[in-house]
């Protein structure tokens, strides 16, 4: 296994081709969100393994028939992914295949695994329908206006931009984004997690107290507007299970594309 630096991300590119287009991959490889690629060879990579620093997840991406890659890469997790994840206080390992060739259940059949289904959803047009609410006051991320603001919990604006980017400049440069402000208190915010040439996938979180109040769809429908009024397309992923992201996005107007299984397993340093 070799592990890719940064400037030689790009290589892996080709393995891309005939998977579902994951954002959450595909930014990694054109060096606009961090991760990490461990992959059979530098020059000319068959077979990779993607971690995203945002999904605090794994993806397997290439020739899921290379035996050289695959057999090793459960001992490799043990010896060289766990100690690494343990430093970042990760003790789960979650994996998802970028194309529904790939047996997850072979690979790591000697681990005690929990798996699930995501759903992927994309929006190319977008029509704003913000709804207006009392005493809520939105500000654009990209703005002097929120660089500026003097509100309570910033932290958890600043929190959702530090799991998916290098530096908040990044984000400012080429994502966008909403918070939401009831009195002098941020609630709610959405931006975009992970950007490519042509997508942009959404994050998005409300404080619980204030659900159901429309925040998110305000959020959301702002963000989206922006993505499509920019030329890219919307993309927003969420897992089976839950039911009030994948509610939101029907409601403003996404549609589903695809439907793939990640597995889980808890971590150790040796067997």
């Amino acid at each position: 296994m070799y592990e890719l630096s940064r400037d030689q991300f790009h290589k892996a590119i080709p393995l891309l081709e005939n998977g579902h287009p994951h954002p959450e991959v595909q930014s990694i490889l054109e060096n606009n969100n961090p991760g990490w690629i461990f992959s059979d060879q530098v020059s000319s990579p068959r077979t990779a393994l993607v971690w995203s620093k945002g999904m605090k997840g794994f993806y397997l991406i290439g020739d899921e028939t290379n035996n050289a890659f695959t057999c090793k890469l459960d001992d490799f997790v043990t010896a060289s992914i766990a100690p690494r994840m343990m430093e970042l206080g990760m003790n789960y390992f979650e994996v998802s295949g970028h194309h529904d060739n790939w047996n997850l259940n072979s690979i790591f059949a000697s681990r005690e695994m929990h798996q699930w289904d995501q759903i992927a959803y994309e929006l190319s047009d977008f029509n704003a329908h913000t709804d207006e609410h009392s005493n809520l006051r939105v500000v654009n991320l990209r703005s002097q206006e929120w660089r500026k603001q003097n509100v309570l919990n910033r932290e958890f604006v600043y929190a959702h931009i530090d799991q998916f980017w290098e530096t908040h400049e990044d984000f400012y440069n080429i994502g966008y984004g909403y918070a939401a402000i009831d009195g002098f208190e941020i609630i709610g915010v959405c931006y975009s997690s992970f950007v490519t040439k042509e997508k942009h996938a959404i994050g998005i979180e409300t404080l619980p107290q204030h659900h159901r109040r429309g925040v998110g769809t305000c959020l959301a429908s702002l963000v989206a507007k922006d993505i499509a009024q920019n030329g890219y397309h919307s993309y927003w992923d969420c897992s089976q299970s839950n039911e009030a992201s994948k509610n939101l996005a029907l409601r403003l107007g996404f549609q589903q594309i695809h439907q793939y299984q990640c597995v889980g397993f808890h971590l150790t340093t040796n067997y």
